[in-house]
């Protein structure tokens, strides 16, 4: 992996990392399916009006693969989590999360031959899957017991995400990066619609500026810039090296917490973070 792909690999892990404080800030007021719905349709707008102004190659837009890519690692793995993380604690649903790259390393070696992975990758993936273990372990210590659909939730979130990272990766070969996500998330966003006006009633919502400011950052940032950056990494260096941002996205987010709300770093996350990111060196090189 050249120097360029790891900086963009730590941005998209930085980014999404951050991700976790705003979706908390913003489902204060904001139900969770709308909130996500939301997020993904503007970015999708951003996305489309950048490339209204910004014109990109002519071609036929692979509208299938869009709508399969808007299901699979959109809508449908972010309202699982969504739900799920009103049953089970969020460091369990981190450590269930971070199994997606295992799964990505077992879909690519059947579907994609060429890149299947290599003993030095797949001791990575384990070594970072530990980190994430042990920088999670004070959450899992306290995880409620008997909340297997919540769990099961999430880990069906993680193989959507997993799946659609392979098919991606052979389906949207040679398509612009902007152009795949607003593909994406627009679908994405419109799977969704229909289900937050039935259930949510949004006009009816009163969301505190906070939430909405929350709700436009992560549309902005942990959206519409984010799923550029992954496109683009998908494009230069495969499934497995794109899959290890999840295992950056806890290191951040404990960082984001440690930094903005003061939370304290422990020997137990310092030790996860270093594991963690040998792992990533490892899997990455």
């Amino acid at each position: 992996m050249r120097i360029g792909d790891v900086f963009t690999l730590l941005m998209l892990g930085a980014i999404w990392g951050a991700s976790y404080l705003f979706f908390a800030l913003g489902v204060r007021t904001i139900p969770p399916l709308t909130f996500v719905t939301g997020r993904l349709l503007i970015a999708a707008a951003l996305l489309g009006l950048f490339r209204q102004i910004r014109p990109g190659p002519r071609g036929d837009p692979p509208w299938g693969a869009y709508l399969a890519m808007g299901l699979f690692n959109a809508a449908l793995p972010h309202t699982l989590i969504a739900w799920s993380e009103q049953t089970i604690p969020s460091g369990l649903a981190g450590v269930l999360v971070a199994t997606m790259p295992l799964w990505a390393a077992g879909f690519t070696a059947i579907g994609i031959r060429e890149e299947r992975p290599s003993g030095r990758q797949l001791a990575g993936l384990l070594l970072g899957f530990l980190g994430i273990l042990i920088l999670l372990f004070p959450d899992l210590r306290r995880a409620a017991r008997g909340h297997l659909i919540g769990e099961g939730a999430v880990v069906a979130a993680a193989l959507s995400y997993a799946a659609a990272t392979v098919y991606a990766r052979r389906a949207l070969r040679g398509v612009p990066p902007v152009d795949a996500a607003i593909g994406q998330l627009g679908w994405g966003g419109a799977l969704l619609l229909p289900f937050s006006l039935l259930f949510d009633r949004p006009w009816t919502l009163s969301p505190a500026p906070e939430s909405l400011a929350a709700l436009v950052l992560l549309a902005v940032l942990g959206t519409a810039i984010a799923y550029v950056m992954y496109y683009g990494l998908l494009q230069r260096v495969g499934v497995v090296g794109v899959s290890l941002v999840v295992y950056l996205n806890p290191i951040f987010a404990v960082l984001w917490g440690a930094i903005w709300l003061g939370e304290p770093l422990s020997g137990w996350l310092l030790g996860g973070m270093a594991l963690i990111l040998a792992g990533v060196f490892l899997a990455g090189r």
